[in-house]
């Protein structure tokens, strides 16, 4: 269904931005007298749409955020993807009933600042990214058939309803494993076979013709993952599939030597006609290594070594990483769709929770919403561009 009470998006000038940065900053300082004032570098207008610089944004944002963060993200991104509130298991928890209120709210708030919105996501492939009621007929399993009414259902609701107002819609997550059988087995695959990704994306585009279709998944810039999604999405293309841009989540560590696979990765899939987009940015600061090997996980959980603040010279290592990854970026402009850092600030990280709980400083804003090195190096990087 269609809403047509959401506002129309204007295109934005540099004037106009800057008219509405200041008073979006003298509304939210005005709620306290802590607040700071925006004095630092905007990305969205060292950018300028190339690409375009855009965060994550949690379900309940304009209550859970400070005026400072509200600052972040109006005067920092001008492309939003919303962290859980599109995703089927938290948008319709009981099968017809639909919880819009809180994408409502993005969609509006982000119309209202020039900013384009990801629809995240479709359809993601691991088991538990679905509600439970996806699979099931009464007391018996859902057959292939019921199992696929309702993703059609589902998609109509869900892309019908925004059609025409989307950037881009995240039409499927985390497709590809590299071992046999090439392909993450869940009960999606098990009960609609492998081949549902080409009749997701064809319905996707009947859709939202409009909206750039995305495949995203993570670390499609490894070697081994990049030549096996390069053959996945010509696959689609050559099915007849509209796929425009591949995302790579590029969730990094200190230390990653990020700019020649990301480099590498944007131009084969350019020489190929899509578009990349990073849809997922973060640096973490802690090694997590020993998180993945079942022998020293026990140890490793019991991490936390900057509980009491990240020091400077970790903060300089990974901004270090932040600039290899704009590089990369920068030197193949014209082939990315949008760079887009996992949250607003160093407060409300998935990291601090993912892979194990601890106090993570992997964004470009620490837990204060103040500028990190990260910050700086990614700005100077497009000040020179």
């Amino acid at each position: 269904m269609k809403d047509n009470n959401l506002p129309v998006s204007r295109p934005l000038t540099r004037r106009s931005f800057l008219c509405g940065a200041s008073a979006s900053a003298f509304l939210l300082t005005s709620h306290r007298s802590s607040a700071q004032e925006t004095t630092h570098a905007s990305l969205r207008i060292l950018a300028e749409g190339r690409p375009l610089m855009g965060t994550s944004v949690q379900t309940k944002f304009d209550t859970l955020y400070t005026p400072e963060e509200m600052n972040i993200l109006t005067t920092q991104f001008d492309s939003v993807t919303p962290e859980n509130c599109m995703k089927w298991q938290y948008l319709c928890p009981k099968e017809g009933v639909y919880r819009f209120e809180a994408a409502d709210r993005l969609v509006d708030f982000a119309t209202k600042h020039q900013q384009k919105v990801v629809g995240h996501t479709l359809l993601f492939n691991r088991d538990g990214n679905y509600p439970a009621w996806l699979f099931k007929d009464g007391e018996k399993e859902a057959d292939t058939k019921l199992v696929w009414k309702r993703i059609e259902e589902h998609a109509q609701k869900l892309l019908g309803r925004y059609a025409g107002r989307m950037d881009s819609w995240d039409v499927l997550n985390e497709f590809i494993e590299v071992p046999a059988p090439g392909y993450r087995e869940t009960d999606l695959t098990r009960i609609l076979g492998a081949d549902y990704p080409e009749r997701l994306f064809k319905m996707a585009a009947e859709i939202d013709p409009k909206a750039k279709l995305t495949y995203n998944d993570f670390a499609v810039e490894r070697p081994d993952r990049l030549k096996a999604i390069l053959a996945f999405v010509r696959k689609l293309r050559d099915k007849g599939c509209k796929v425009d841009v591949v995302g790579s989540q590029s969730h990094l560590e200190l230390g990653d030597k990020a700019a020649a696979n990301l480099d590498n990765m944007i131009q084969q899939f350019a020489a190929e006609g899509f578009r990349c987009a990073l849809t997922e940015l973060d640096v973490d600061v802690i090694p997590r290594a020993l998180h993945w090997n079942p022998k020293t996980r026990e140890k490793a959980n019991q991490q936390d070594p900057y509980a009491n603040g990240c020091p400077e010279e970790i903060l300089a290592k990974q901004a270090a990483v932040y600039r290899e990854v704009m590089d990369a970026v920068l030197a193949n402009r014209k082939h990315m769709d949008r760079v887009t850092v996992w949250g607003i600030s160093d407060r409300h990280s998935w990291l601090n929770q993912w892979p194990w709980v601890r106090v993570n400083h992997g964004l470009l804003f620490d837990r204060e919403a103040k500028p990190k090195p990260a910050f700086h190096t990614i700005t100077a990087a497009l000040a020179k561009k």
